[in-house]
């Protein structure tokens, strides 16, 4: 036992040969703190700095606390200037390529820029859900797009096919656009893609997530793979290193991590191993500015009575 940090230790940037930190870690942390964490939007009232001490503190032994900062120095954080970095690159990339390959136009003229962006004003460009802000993508990218902007899951369960089909006759629309910001497992944006798919199957129609793990990123090939109308075209797919496999967690391949998520299972009240892994046991270390997706792993989002979170999630209500 130890007792609780009112700082970080400055001696954990030399650990020792059992630590699981490399060198130079508080260092690192510090600069993350300061420049990269502390623009986290749903605790923005909740330093980062207090927040970061409360999480360790969840747990007493020293060993565990450095593993809970191991953790964190491997998570894939996406923050402001990131996400606009990745929407200019999903307009200038994937949806360019798209209507490229989707008309006439000569890549090689002198306005080939105004000639796409021309067309892409004649696109109804629309989120998948409401986490992915539409507007923002818009003005980042200098697009009109159209007034109308759902998001195609609330559309799917609250929609009518005919009206949907009488809007974009009535407004000349040649395709559609959907963006997503992160896809899990795949579960939230096949259903969307699918009844876009079904409600203006005479259309094309482009998706374009642009984080997803390799479990969604096979599940969503799979999925277009059947689909006629439909490419799918992601910007950033995470290696299988930024995720933990839970199915290997379970035999000879289950690593360290795996046993320490096991062992403080009763800290985070956890009632099987399958929640230590997240939504669908995606293993995610996935953090975005605007909030924390729930499959990443629960020890940086989950929040009780004994356990602080360290990027507490805006939850919806089911």
């Amino acid at each position: 036992m130890s007792e609780r940090l009112t700082e970080l230790p400055q001696e954990w940037d030399f650990p020792g040969d059992e630590s699981p930190l490399p060198e130079e870690s508080i260092t690192l942390l510090n600069y993350l703190s300061r420049k990269v964490f502390n623009d986290y939007e749903p605790a923005q009232f909740h330093p980062f700095r207090a927040r970061l001490l409360d999480w360790i503190n969840n747990l007493p032994d020293p060993r565990d606390q450095q593993m809970l900062v191991s953790l964190l120095l491997d998570v894939f954080y996406v923050g402001r200037r990131e996400f606009e970095a990745l929407f200019r690159s999903a307009y200038r990339g994937a949806i360019a390529r798209w209507i490229l390959d989707s008309t006439n136009l000569d890549p090689f003229s002198p306005t080939i820029d105004n000639s796409i962006r021309t067309y892409a004003d004649e696109l109804w460009i629309c989120p998948v859900s409401d986490s992915l802000r539409i507007n923002s993508f818009l003005k980042v990218n200098g697009l009109k797009s159209k007034e109308v902007r759902p998001d195609w899951r609330s559309l799917g369960r609250l929609g009518d096919e005919i009206k949907i089909r009488d809007y974009v006759n009535r407004n000349k629309i040649k395709g559609l656009v959907l963006l997503e910001d992160f896809v899990g497992s795949g579960r939230q944006s096949t259903a969307a893609v699918k009844f876009a798919a079904k409600a203006l199957s005479d259309i094309p129609i482009l998706f374009c997530p642009l984080v997803v793990c390799p479990k969604g990123d096979k599940a969503l090939i799979e999925l277009t793979n059947g689909l006629q109308n439909v490419r799918y075209d992601p910007i950033v797919v995470l290696p299988d290193d930024v995720v933990l496999d839970f199915e290997k967690s379970r035999g000879a391949e289950a690593t360290e991590v795996d046993a320490f998520l096991r062992r403080i299972m009763p800290s985070l009240q956890a009632a099987t191993e399958e929640f230590m892994y997240g939504f669908e046991e995606t293993g995610a270390k996935v953090v975005l500015f605007s909030n924390c997706p729930n499959n990443t792993l629960p020890i940086f989002h989950h929040e009780t009575e004994q356990w602080k979170p360290l990027f507490p999630r805006v939850m919806r209500q089911s």
